[in-house]
């Protein structure tokens, strides 16, 4: 059973999220501590969401985000009542916050 669960958004140009998923889900792949995850996509936003023991994977979406660094990742989670969140473009953290 998950202990926290993370919603990662990515917004920004939306003619490269079809090249940005397919990068994104070959890292995940590749990646062995990668958990459980599903995608969705609407017309502006490509969102993911984690069910995590260990935590998310944040060098894959570093090395995603250098790679395609017309879109902002958001990252959102809430561990046992600690909400927090981050911030990734250009292949770098620009962002932190706590709730």
């Amino acid at each position: 059973m998950p202990s926290f669960i993370a919603t990662v958004r990515v917004t920004g140009s939306t003619s490269r999220f079809d090249e940005f998923r397919e990068r994104v889900r070959w890292l995940l792949v590749r990646d062995p501590d990668t958990e459980p995850y599903t995608e969705h996509h609407s017309g502006t936003l490509l969102e993911y969401r984690f069910e995590l023991t260990r935590g998310l994977p944040f060098p894959t979406l570093v090395a995603a985000s250098a790679e395609f660094p017309e879109l902002r990742i958001e990252a959102e989670w809430d561990k046992d009542g600690a909400k927090g969140g981050a911030a990734i473009q250009s292949g770098r953290l620009v962002d932190r916050w706590t709730c």
